[in-house]
Order: C-alpha cells, then sequence, then structure tokens
C-alpha cells in the first residue's frame, strides 16, 4: 500500500524517513488503503420454469346414460329402463307367459278328459268336474297374478335391515316343512316400510344383491326388478330379462345380450 505524508499529503516510497516535500518524518505518514476491487459480475442463475401439474390419470368408466367406457358403472340409476331392445324383450317375455298360461289352464281338464276315455275308474262327468275345477283354479291364479304385477309401481327405496331365520311354511293344508325365511326391509323416499320376504328354494334375489344401506329402484316391470343406485360396490350386475349374472365392467348380458342397466 502507498504512504503519504501526514502534514502535506506528498506520496512517500518505503525509503525516504522524510517528506521531501515539507520534511516532515515519514513516520507521521498515513497508509491510504487501496481502493476495494469491486467484485466480477455473476451472471443470474437461469429461471427455471416450474414443472406443469398433471391431473392424475382416472379410470375411465361406464355413463349412466349408457355410453359405453371402459371401467365401471358411475352412481346413479339408469336410463336403459327404455332401452328399445329391453322393452321389446319384456315383451316378447310376457307374450311368452300368456301363451304358457293359455296351454297351462286347460291342461287339467283335458287330462282328466282322455284319462276317463281311456280307464274305466272314472266317469266323464266326474273327470269334466275334477278337471273344470282344477283348471279354473289356475286360471284364478294367473289372473290374481297378472292384476298383482299390474298393480305394482316402481319405487326407489333404502335398505334398513336384513334378516335370515328357520321357520316353518305350509307345504299344503295337511302339512308344513322347515324353511329358511329371508327378510328384507326397505323404506321407500315417501316414508313407508316395506318388507320383501323370500324363502329357501326360491329365487332370493333382494337378500342377496342388496346390502343394508343400499339405495335402489325397483322396476316391477323386470325379471330381475332391483337396480342399485351405486353399482360400483356391486358383487355382479343382474340381466333385467334373463336374470344372468354379469361382471359389474360388462356392458351387455353375457347370455342375451342386452343391455345392462348402466
Amino acid at each position: 500500500m502507498a504512504k503519504f505524508c501526514a502534514n502535506c499529503g506528498a506520496p512517500l516510497s518505503d525509503s525516504q524517513k522524510f517528506c521531501p516535500n515539507c520534511g516532515c518524518a515519514a513516520g507521521a505518514a498515513q497508509v491510504q488503503p487501496t481502493a476495494p476491487q469491486p467484485q466480477q459480475f455473476q451472471q443470474p442463475q437461469q429461471f427455471q420454469q416450474p414443472q406443469q401439474f398433471q391431473q392424475p390419470q382416472m379410470p375411465p368408466v361406464y355413463a349412466g346414460n349408457g355410453a359405453v367406457r371402459e371401467g365401471i358403472p358411475q352412481p346413479g340409476f339408469s336410463d336403459r329402463v327404455n332401452h328399445p331392445e329391453i322393452l321389446a324383450a319384456m315383451k316378447k317375455n310376457r307374450r311368452a307367459a300368456r301363451i304358457f298360461a293359455s296351454f297351462l289352464v286347460p291342461l287339467p281338464l283335458v287330462g282328466f278328459l282322455i284319462y276317463s276315455l281311456v280307464s274305466d275308474s272314472i266317469e266323464v262327468p266326474q273327470a269334466l268336474l275334477y278337471g273344470g275345477v282344477i283348471s279354473a283354479v289356475f286360471l284364478l291364479f294367473a289372473v290374481v297374478s297378472f292384476l298383482r304385477e299390474r298393480a305394482k309401481n316402481t319405487y326407489e327405496a333404502v335398505v334398513l335391515d336384513q334378516s335370515a331365520r328357520r321357520t316353518y311354511r305350509h307345504k299344503n293344508s295337511d302339512s308344513r316343512e322347515m324353511t329358511t325365511e329371508y327378510t328384507t326391509v326397505v323404506q321407500t323416499t315417501d316414508g313407508r316400510k316395506k318388507k320383501i320376504v323370500e324363502y329357501e328354494g326360491s329365487q332370493i334375489w333382494a337378500y342377496n344383491y342388496l346390502s343394508v344401506g343400499d339405495r335402489f329402484r325397483y322396476h316391477p316391470q323386470f325379471h330381475f326388478p332391483y337396480e342399485l343406485y351405486d353399482k360400483s360396490h356391486a358383487p355382479y350386475l343382474v340381466c333385467v330379462s334373463c336374470g344372468t349374472q354379469n361382471p359389474t365392467e360388462a356392458d351387455r348380458c353375457k347370455k342375451c345380450s342386452l343391455p345392462l342397466l348402466k
């Protein structure tokens, strides 16, 4: 660092003991600090653009209106209840049921009459009487079943409780048999409670397909009448026409190819 005279400010070398300008002793000289060197300019780091947030890929699903996509159904009731293929199948089933009833009702009368003609154990008037009574019972049963089905209405409900118990059921007027009774208690949207009672040996649909807390619709016009609101938790999807159980990912019945309620 350079020295300067403390008296007059003249510059001094290291070997000079007296100022050549004013004669002042060099020991009184002040050391002038060296001016600080400017710091080298550093290029700022390049600004990195933040990575754009990407939405996670959600699994595709089936739409409630029947649009086919891969996956499981979205929650909601399907509008396929009015699908032309389903309506045509229901009409065909009803026609087949009427044809079957038309053959079944006169069958006892015809059978007794034929038996009386080939056998001497019963006279023709008795055959007509016995066969006519049984045929009339069949006809009454068919009419009552038809009227009951017509009287049923579609309703929406929530499952409140389910239970199963061993009980006796009348087999005929003289005997009864031990069976299992399956009861599903539901509450409709208008606050009414209904009991769906099913028995061992018959179709156990409500008890096996529905669970406590499930929201569903009852469609009396279908062979399988129950439709879950949230089908993503359904064990399977049932064809409304033939009752076949299908995977929840399926769009059509694997047996009859009808659209499923999705």
